[in-house]
This record gives C-alpha cells, structure tokens and sequence, in this order.
C-alpha cells in the first residue's frame, strides 16, 4: 500500500514494526510497516527519527514533495547494496568512453521505442509529424559519437511529442509545451508530480539490485544529482505520459492552484484521486506487447496490444538487460 501524508497536524510515530498516525491526541491509522509499498510526505507533518530508519531499514521507497514546490524533491530508501561486483563493473564501463558511448546510445534508443505506447493513443495522421521526426533522429543517433550529441537528439525527439501533446490536448488546459520549477498548467504539474514519483520507484530498485544510482551514462556525473535514476526514468517517461493524458480527462482546472511563485499544482481535494491512479500505476503498468503490433483496418489507429505488470517488475527487467550491455560492452573493449 502507498501511506500519503499531508496534513502538518499529523504526527508519526514507530512502534513494534507499525507505523502510527495521530492528529492531536486522536490515533488515527496503525500500519504494520511490512505492508508499506512507498510513502510520500507532504509539506511540514511531524515525523520522529525512528519511523525514517525503520522506512530505510524496511527499504520503503519514501519521496519528501514540498507543499508548494519551492524545494527540490528529497527521496529517502536503503543504503546500497552489497552486490559489489556490478557497481565495480558499472564503474569500470563508465571510466572507459567507448563502453560508455554505447551505453548511452542504447538509453536513448530505449527512450524512442517508449514513445510507442503513448503514441497507441493517436490515430496515425496525429502521429505522422512525429513518426517521421523519430525515424530521421534514429539515423543520427546511429552515427552521434558523444553525449552531447546524443542529448541532443533525445531533445529534439522529446519537443516533438509534447507538440504532439499541445495539438490534441483540449485547450482548457493551456497545454503549449514542456515546462518545469515550476510547471505552469495542469499536465505539466501531473507530468512533474508523476515523473518525481517515477524517480522514487528507479531509485529503489536500482539500489536494491546492487547499481550505484548517482552514476549514469546519458546523463554525467554531477554532485547532487543521481544520473543513473535520470538514465532509467527515460525510459519510463512515456508510460508516466501515457497515465496522466488518460487520467487528466477525469479533472477540470479547478482541480488545480495556480500562482506566480509556485506554478500549477493539483489541489488537496484531488490528490486522492491522482495516488489511486498511481497505486494503480504501480501494480499494473503498462507497457506495449512487441508481438502484437499491425495496422488495425478502416480506423486509421494503429493496432497495439498492452500488457500489464508492476512497474517494480518492468524496472528490473531493464535492470537485468543493462546488466548484460554492461558486460558485453566491456568484453568487447577488452577484445
């Protein structure tokens, strides 16, 4: 289960493997802590010491989303893991730059393979602009030799979609393009607040099967940012797309609060809604079935069949995909 908690009279506590939720002297909640999938904390609540080492201990995912997001997101989970020979490997393909070019090659060619499954939601003449821009962009990504070509190209590709996006979103949204700290309209707050959670997930994951998270390929090395998770979060950012174009239909922009300083953000009274789609998210994510694509006839949509699976599940499978580039990627330089 997901625990969400945002309102600053709440006071959490940590007692016999349980979580306890109080508001005064009222106990509200009591959650065995072994049935928590991830935790989200809003603004200022009060939370003792022991409840954050026995999150890490228990290897919750935990994200510390600012009221108004005026700070950085902070995320707390497990220490790394012990696994040492795959950081050691990771380390080693990051220090030498062929090994590391075609690593950061494969994320972005990962990232254009994502876009199918938003794209299942548009006929073929809205996709047409875009299919074409991805198809000239993979013929450069093949001869780009570093990164910042390769940014390049994943940016070019990434302001095509959210044209795409501008052109069918309904214009109640004042949806016109990508923008961030702050967002500025209600899809790019969805998209924020779903990309940040998405962090969370990769996070986890990536420390548990034993990847030093601050380390990545596409995006380099900087303190204070962990690139690795940057890495993988592109490779997900078009099922987070996905959910937010579906569940944005469910909202009105008075779902939303808007001002200067702070930017768009969704109000208190529709969060619920938004944490159950991501709970749903969580548990059955969707992704494109690789088998199953054709053209489906006398409707102009192309045909795709989707599967669905945890998102945990999906991180791991391109995890353990990685985990192989890294030690070919390495063979062949020592060949």
């Amino acid at each position: 289960m997901i625990l969400i908690v945002d309102h600053r009279e709440i006071r959490v506590s940590y007692e016999n493997n349980t979580l306890c939720l109080r508001r005064d002297s009222e106990k509200l909640q009591r959650i065995p802590i072994n049935l928590l999938e991830q935790v989200i904390v809003y603004g200022n609540p009060t939370i003792e010491m022991p409840v954050w080492r026995a999150l890490a201990q228990a290897a919750v995912p935990t994200s510390l989303l600012s009221h108004r997001g005026a700070q950085e997101t902070a995320m707390i989970a497990a220490g790394l893991a012990v696994r040492l020979p795959l950081r050691r490997l990771q380390f080693r393909c990051a220090e030498q730059p062929r090994c590391a070019i075609e690593i950061a090659r494969w994320i972005v060619m990962q990232k254009f393979a994502a876009y199918d499954l938003p794209l299942s939601r548009f006929t073929a003449e809205q996709q047409q602009p875009f299919q074409q821009q991805r198809a000239e962009l993979a013929d450069k990504l093949k001869q780009a030799a570093d990164i910042d070509q390769f940014m390049g190209i994943e940016g070019a590709l990434a302001h095509t979609w959210f044209t795409l996006l501008a052109n069918v979103l309904p214009e109640k949204w004042r949806f016109t393009g990508r923008n961030r700290r702050p967002p500025l309209d209600p899809f790019n707050a969805l998209l924020s607040l779903g990309y940040t959670l998405l962090m969370s997930e990769i996070r986890q994951v990536l420390i548990s099967e034993g990847l030093d998270p601050a380390f990545g390929f596409l995006h380099q090395p900087v303190a204070g940012r962990e690139a690795l998770v940057l890495d993988f979060t592109e490779l997900f950012r078009g099922a987070v797309d996905f959910a937010q174009y579906l569940f944005i239909d469910r909202l009105s922009p008075e779902d939303f609060t808007y001002s200067h300083e702070h930017g768009c953000r969704l109000n208190k009274t529709a969060r619920p809604g938004f944490y159950g789609l991501w709970s749903e998210f969580r548990e059955q994510c969707p992704c494109i079935n690789p088998h199953h694509l054709e053209d489906k006839p006398n409707t102009g949509f192309p045909s795709t069949e989707l599967c669905f699976t945890p998102l945990a599940e999906q991180i791991r499978g391109k995890v353990a995909v990685f985990r192989e580039l890294l030690k070919t990627q390495e063979d062949q330089y020592r060949g």
